[in-house]
């Protein structure tokens, strides 16, 4: 399935899977803690995704903002050079192809980007 959608679909997906889990914070104490952290890291500025390969090579860059709880529509963005936010498609993938166990386990996804480099 996951051969069949375009990097910005991956990353669409990845977002809204995060969403899924923020919108159920009784699930997980841990997710509770994590938009809290997303909210005081980035509530309303623009977030940028850098996607990479398996071996760190660029593959294109995309946005979002974070507004009341959730993170909004993305878009392909523009290079960003004080981006810390990366991701492997690989890992993306995995991130669709089992999107249960990430809503169910949101301490799986990555949210290291929201901490001081």
């Amino acid at each position: 399935m996951t051969d069949e959608l375009s990097d910005l679909d991956l990353v669409k997906w990845y977002f809204n899977v995060c969403n899924t889990a923020l919108a159920t914070p009784n699930a997980n104490p841990v997710i509770t803690l994590v938009e809290s952290l997303v909210v005081k890291a980035t509530s309303n500025q623009v977030i940028t995704l850098k996607l990479v390969d398996d071996s760190q090579q660029t593959i294109g860059w995309y946005t979002t903002r974070f507004v009341d709880g959730q993170f909004g529509p993305v878009e392909e963005g523009e290079y960003d050079p004080e981006s810390r936010f990366t991701l492997r498609r690989s890992f993306l993938r995995n991130v669709v192809e089992d999107s249960d166990q990430y809503i169910e386990h949101p301490e799986r996804l990555d949210w290291s980007w929201m901490t001081p480099t």
